[in-house]
């Protein structure tokens, strides 16, 4: 058995997606949010593209002068291109485009109407309230960068600013395994000494979530059924980048995830991680003759182990993996609300809650900290990081933590 440190295991994982070229494909802006830029993305044409009017009120030929002659009224997205002289005015609302003649716009505020004749009654500076063309950004600037995940307001950008297809990279196709035949579907009846699936239910979301187009697949453990099992997982990975899997990584007689793994052609990274909890975790990588590769992740079973191992390592991992230039968590300072009475013999990375008072980070942890714990993940957005050999922490320490969400 190799055990390794989390920065090990990172390393090894890091260097297995060393040398990848990731596909690419173009998509339309109602298929973007959540994909990753694989080119950067410009402006098609300068932001704002037309001189345009901050509010309502009335654009002139100049600024000097009391009484004007409204000559035109218009809304946005209409453009009034005739000609406007001295003396001569045209009624626009917010956003509209300002006609080429006018170099002023006075507000609405400032002028009395009467007819069609408009005076003014507080002196507005010639030049005044139009926004100029590009005040934003100009023609063929980078308005999103290479590697973003795109949100919904980046592509709301993109598409503003004359965008209308997409260049991304292919999501990474993850085959999701869960294993151990102690486990049930809802709604299949639950037999003495079987549980839920609730793996199923945290990391198949939290793959999709993170951007894999994702299969699913779950493996009895079974001796008998070990043989059919190897070929079913053999025909589902192939073409896949990566693979993650829950349960069958410890040393139980049952514990077969290793043993698929090896009769897929894994080459094996490390069998065990010196962390707490999640110390039961295999790192593996699938080299293919034409280069291709296939990082392998298996986690422990039990809820809280596993899901520190998928944050600490899948994540990354499957981030790399769909092109994103930026993939870690933040880390904050946070202030510990509650003493965490664990010693730490190895690295321990505690779940809980970050929230804030005032500009104060302050880290709640759960109230049970094993690694079968499963309730305290309804509400976990943080792990707190507390280094080997760190005596048990007492409230209002300091502790590092990385923001999940």
């Amino acid at each position: 058995m190799e055990i390794v440190t989390i920065t090990e295991a990172r390393r090894r994982l890091d260097g297995a997606l060393s040398s990848l070229t990731l596909k690419r494909e173009t998509v339309l802006p109602q298929q973007a949010v959540g994909r990753v830029t694989a080119e950067d993305i410009k402006a098609v044409h300068p932001y704002p593209p037309y001189r345009k009017s901050p509010f309502d009120g009335y654009a002139v030929h100049s600024g000097k002068g009391q009484d004007y002659r409204v000559i035109a009224t218009i809304g946005a997205g209409i453009f009034y291109d005739g000609p406007v002289a001295a003396g001569e005015a045209v009624r626009l609302m917010t956003g509209c485009a300002v006609p080429y003649d006018c170099d002023t716009v006075i507000p609405q505020e400032s002028t009395e109407r009467q007819g069609d004749m408009m005076t003014v009654i507080e002196d507005t500076p010639v030049g005044s309230n139009i926004i100029p063309i590009g005040e934003e950004c100009r023609q063929g600037s980078v308005i999103i960068a290479k590697g973003t995940r795109l949100t919904a307001g980046a592509v709301s950008v993109a598409v503003g600013l004359g965008n209308t297809k997409l260049t991304v990279y292919a999501k990474p196709q993850v085959l999701f395994l869960t294993s151990g035949r102690e486990l049930v579907m809802p709604g299949e009846e639950r037999q003495r000494g079987q549980i839920y699936n609730s793996n199923a239910f945290l990391f198949g979301p939290l793959l999709e979530r993170w951007g894999a187009d994702v299969t699913f697949y779950h493996v009895s453990d079974g001796p008998d059924a070990l043989a059919a099992e190897k070929e079913k997982v053999r025909a589902l990975a192939a073409g896949k980048d990566l693979i993650v899997s829950t349960g069958g990584v410890s040393v139980g007689l049952y514990d077969t995830m290793p043993d698929i793994y090896a009769s897929l052609g894994a080459k094996q990274l490390y069998n065990r991680i010196a962390m707490r909890p999640g110390s039961a975790s295999y790192g593996g990588v699938i080299e293919k003759e034409d280069g291709r590769k296939t990082l392998i992740l298996g986690l422990s079973g039990n809820p809280s182990a596993s899901f520190n191992a998928f944050h600490l390592l899948a994540v990354p991992s499957l981030r790399r993996l769909g092109g994103e230039k930026e993939y870690e968590f933040p880390h904050l300072t946070c202030r510990l609300s509650h003493t965490i009475h664990k010693k730490n013999p190895v690295d321990r990375f505690v779940e809980g809650q970050i929230t804030f008072q005032g500009s104060q980070a302050v880290f709640t942890p759960n109230t049970t900290l094993t690694s079968s714990a499963l309730l305290g993940l309804a509400h976990t957005n943080a792990l707190a990081y507390i280094k080997k050999g760190t005596p048990p922490l007492q409230a209002g320490a300091t502790v590092e933590a990385l923001l999940l969400e």
